[in-house]
């Protein structure tokens, strides 16, 4: 098995060489240093960059990029798929370090639906005193804060699935999923063993289609009424890149209350 290492992300060529001197930094810490340049022109490069970075058995992320880059959606959206694909290919936990470079807007951001994926990375500025924090981010278990275990699926033949088990050993009856986003959509759901894509699924009284709105945001949802034991899950298959995931139990067919989890 390979040595874990920090894996670098340098988003943009103005970032250079302040991930050169990033990677000086981890290294005079004892963190084995590798990684890439973000491939912003390939078609789902979170998938690919996520695969490199299991390859090499990442403990961490240091991300560099400007506070222009970083305040893209589509881009968050990018690294909170390739932090769930990361994860998965590992089976654990993956904490990072977000290296923001430049001027940082004039303007706050605005508070948006859900709790983000990427909101446990550690945000800092160039001149911020961040590598002994890194250093125990990448020796110390992470411990995921959102409100469902997130498992991303990415296979050419079966495309993207979405594995959601929210945090409790209880059994769900019925259970709802909802993607917010620009042309995102469910095509497929199934119940089957946490931890792989199942084979089969047999889904009771199933609800497609359903449309909702909250917050300002459109949701395209999908549910079903079977009951989900505590070593299973739903899974959704996607079409396109949601920025915000709703999920929830769905007891005689009604929502009762929804989770929310940002991805942009």
């Amino acid at each position: 098995m390979a040595e874990k290492c920090a894996w670098l992300i340098a988003w943009g060529e103005a970032v250079d060489p302040a991930a050169q001197l990033v990677a000086g930094a981890a290294r005079q810490y004892g963190l084995n240093v590798k990684g890439q340049h973000w491939p912003e022109k390939e078609k789902q490069a979170w998938l690919a960059s996520a695969k490199e970075a299991a390859q090499a058995e990442a403990a961490v992320i240091l991300l560099v990029m400007t506070h222009a880059v970083y305040a893209q959606p589509e881009n968050r959206r990018a690294l909170a798929l390739f932090r769930l694909s990361l994860q998965t290919l590992l089976n654990r936990q993956v904490d990072g370090v977000i290296l923001l470079q430049g001027e940082p807007p004039a303007a706050a951001p605005v508070q948006a639906l859900g709790q983000a994926v990427l909101a446990d990375w550690l945000v800092v500025g160039p001149t911020d005193k961040w590598v002994a924090r890194a250093v125990a981010r990448a020796h110390a278990p992470a411990k995921s804060s959102l409100p469902a275990r997130l498992t991303l699926y990415a296979e050419e033949r079966l495309g993207v699935w979405l594995e959601v088990r929210p945090n409790t050993t209880e059994p769900l009856q019925g259970f709802i999923a909802g993607v917010s986003g620009p042309a995102a959509d469910i095509t497929f759901h199934a119940v089957g063993a946490s931890g792989r894509l199942p084979e089969r699924s047999v889904n009771e009284y199933e609800l497609r289609g359903l449309k909702f709105e909250t917050d300002g945001l459109a949701f395209n949802a999908w549910g079903l009424q079977n009951q989900i034991a505590a070593d299973q899950s739903y899974f959704i298959r996607l079409e396109n890149e949601p920025e915000v995931i709703a999920f929830g139990a769905l007891p005689g067919g009604e929502i009762s209350e929804l989770d929310f989890v940002r991805l942009a």
